[in-house]
């Protein structure tokens, strides 16, 4: 059970159309703090975020040389989706991020953010816009020296509530995040799970129609990892609301995303739904993420054993992808049984993905057959990639 912030209980469906509860007297405070911004939203087409030819270049500073971060950046996140960044260290990811909330300026291009462009806001216009997009860290970044309450409080404050908006408010978001108990508690007495609570807490408090997250779940044990994102999906499930997501995890992303934009060297190398980038990877940056995916990978004796070139007698090794109707259809038999072409099977992993099935099965077939079988795979709607020979 949840609470809306007019202090209703209310199950999570049931939250659907009530969004306007959660900011009881916030929109006549934000009102007095900052002329209104003109939002073209409808000429977006549902487009929250955008994109247009991004570019970011540090400039040089002292001995430290220039930094050219994003190259010529272009995608848009549709309102009401989460949208997965994924990328290395040093791809771009937290610099793409900071470019939403006016926290820097883009050196060519244009940041969209519900139709305004961000990087020509300045004082309270800018203000005002950083209001409608919520922030959640790695690090948590809770003051220490203030409650759960305190710090889910800070937003408001700042933005003038007065104390019993700020109250019934407060009280509600932590209730929704499942820490009405812990709201004396000063972080210090908070575990890592409890203190991103919080930082989610505390970021839906001006009623934001985004949320950014950065590497949020980094720093968080497995277990605690999926709650969180079980809450993050809540969020946008039944607050519609828009989620931005940073990391370096492709766990994170098939938890979580809809969409996925895959980032190197400051540029957008793969961008595709989830399903997509899960069960037909292109780029070989996207392959790396997997290397640790069980299934996928070749057994380490095999894998040492692997050749490029196909020997007389040997057999090719191949990865072989079943993806939505597919998944369903005995082809490995049909195979068999219509062409006399034997298969072994050397592991295989069957899924669900986005309400859909699909599967991957590294097997080995004689060389001399590999042709053949790789054609019937092909006109069955079953793709395949040769990962190498064995003698």
């Amino acid at each position: 059970m949840t609470a809306d912030l007019s202090g209703n209980l209310l199950r999570p469906a049931a939250l659907h159309g009530r969004v306007s509860d959660f900011s009881t007297g916030i929109s006549a405070v934000n009102d007095t703090t900052a002329p209104a911004v003109q939002s073209q939203q409808g000429a977006l087409a549902g487009e929250l975020i955008k994109f247009d030819n991004v570019r970011k270049v540090f400039p040089a500073r002292g001995t430290a040389t220039e930094v050219s971060a994003l190259h010529d950046v272009s995608l848009s996140v549709r309102a009401g989706s989460v949208m997965g960044v994924i990328g290395r260290s040093g791809a771009g990811k937290s610099t793409l991020i900071r470019l939403v909330n006016g926290l820097d300026k883009p050196t060519g291009g244009r940041v969209l953010f519900d139709g305004v462009d961000v990087g020509g806001l300045t004082g309270r216009a800018l203000r005002q816009t950083q209001r409608q997009i919520g922030m959640i860290f790695q690090h948590f970044n809770l003051l220490s020296s203030r409650t759960a309450f305190d710090n889910v409080a800070l937003p408001l404050e700042i933005a003038g509530a007065d104390t019993a908006t700020i109250a019934k408010r407060v009280n509600a978001l932590l209730d929704l995040v499942g820490l009405a108990d812990k709201r004396d508690r000063y972080p210090s007495e908070l575990s890592g799970g409890q203190k991103q609570r919080v930082g989610i807490a505390r970021a839906l408090a001006t009623e934001p129609k985004a949320l950014l997250s950065d590497e949020a779940t980094s720093a968080l044990d497995p277990e605690t990892t999926r709650s969180i994102l079980d809450l993050l999906k809540t969020v946008n499930r039944e607050l519609r609301l828009t989620i931005l997501l940073i990391t370096h995890e492709m766990s994170v992303v098939r938890a979580i995303a809809d969409e996925v934009v895959v980032l190197e060297g400051g540029s957008v190398v793969e961008h595709s739904d989830v399903y997509d980038i899960f069960t037909q990877p292109r780029h070989a940056v996207t392959h790396s993420f997997f290397a640790n995916d069980a299934g996928r990978q070749l057994p380490e004796d095999l894998k040492a054993r692997l050749q490029p070139y196909a020997a007389p007698g040997g057999q090719t090794v191949v990865r072989i992808v079943f993806r939505t109707a597919s998944a369903d259809e005995a082809v490995l038999s049909k195979l068999t049984r219509v062409l006399s072409i034997d298969i072994n099977i050397i592991s295989a992993t069957v899924d669900t993905l986005a309400g859909k099935p699909f599967g991957w099965i590294i097997a080995s077939i004689a060389s001399s057959s590999t042709s053949q079988a790789i054609a019937f795979f092909e006109r069955n709607g079953v793709s395949t990639e040769v990962l190498g020979h064995v003698a």
